[in-house]
């Protein structure tokens, strides 16, 4: 068992391991500054991979016991707004990935919205309503330049779907397919990184790649379904 100090030693570097995502986040915003839009989106990439595992260290260091006056989750949801909505939304507007520079307002509102929700992650361990994941929105935009008329539905459908109270899978804390979800999950990070650092990216790699958003949408809403007919049985 760790000492009182160790244990707060241990829990800052779990709380510092989340900020990093900040760092990076910032300097992802400094590269889609200077048009290196895929070290952007590598950046971006790796701080999704921070987000995805520091609720893990922090539940199995017990965080919140060690600095029950700190709120690391406070801390994540800052990091994860710069991260999955202020950086993307630049490259959106900045790279002329929409029609007009004020179609940015859509997802920006969608996601204070998101993040304004109490609930945005439920008691049993869901995302309510689509999880702001602009930064893969904004990856497959810049990787497949869409008309304009496609380019649009790509940030008013999951804006929509902000607003529709269903259930979203969260692997790092929710069991439901969380085998499934991690197993596919480094497969699509690796094939994402993959494609990143390739001057001319395989479209259909890229295409293939959309495998992942398509299974989590797919298995997202097959489980809210289930949780929604067996609550009626009930």
């Amino acid at each position: 068992m760790l000492s009182l100090n160790s244990h707060k030693a241990a829990a800052w570097l779990v709380h510092l391991y989340t900020a990093m995502g900040g760092i990076l986040g910032m300097f992802a915003l400094f590269a889609a500054v200077e048009g290196q839009v895929r070290l952007a989106f590598l950046l971006l990439v790796v701080t999704m991979l921070i987000d995805g595992t520091d609720g893990i260290l922090a539940r199995r260091v017990r965080v919140s016991e060690a600095l029950p006056w700190f709120s690391g989750a406070e801390v994540d949801n800052i990091v994860d707004f710069l991260t999955y909505v202020w950086v993307p939304v630049f490259i959106m507007g900045a790279q002329g990935l929409l029609p007009h520079v004020l179609w940015i307002a859509v997802p920006i509102l969608a996601a204070l919205y998101a993040y304004g929700q109490v609930e945005m992650k439920t008691a049993d361990a869901f995302f309510m309503g689509f999880p702001s994941y602009w930064s893969t929105v904004a990856l497959y935009m810049f990787w497949l330049r869409p008309d304009p008329t496609i380019a649009v539905l790509m940030v008013v459908i999951p804006a929509i779907l902000t607003f529709i109270p269903t259930r979203y899978l969260y692997p790092s804390r929710n069991e439901i397919l969380w085998r499934t979800s991690w197993l596919l999950g480094i497969i699509w990070f690796a094939l994402v990184i993959y494609l990143l650092i390739q001057n001319q990216p395989d479209p259909r790699l890229i295409w293939l790649s959309l495998y992942y958003p398509v299974y989590y949408l797919a298995a997202s809403f097959y489980t809210d379904w289930r949780i929604r007919r067996s609550r009626l049985q009930q």
